[in-house]
């Protein structure tokens, strides 16, 4: 995840590069529900999300990735 910050205002937050394994269902999995993960993040203003029902495992990755660039931005 990459994220971008306006003094303590998180302002973006993307995916950086995605490895899904190739795996159609996780393609379409992951095309639905990033959007909306990173949306949770931008109102949330931190890596505690609610994630997205059906997409657990990218949910959990993402937050995790989430954490670490927030921590680098000197976000708690």
């Amino acid at each position: 995840v990459s994220a971008t910050a306006s003094g303590t205002k998180l302002t973006k937050v993307t995916i950086a590069t995605l490895d899904d394994g190739g795996n159609p269902r996780s393609q379409s999995i992951d095309q639905q529900s990033i959007p909306i993960l990173e949306q949770q993040a931008l109102q949330a203003q931190s890596a505690n999300i609610q994630g997205v029902s059906g997409a657990s495992y990218t949910s959990a990755g993402f937050a995790q990735s989430l954490q670490s660039a927030l921590g680098k931005l000197g976000f708690k």
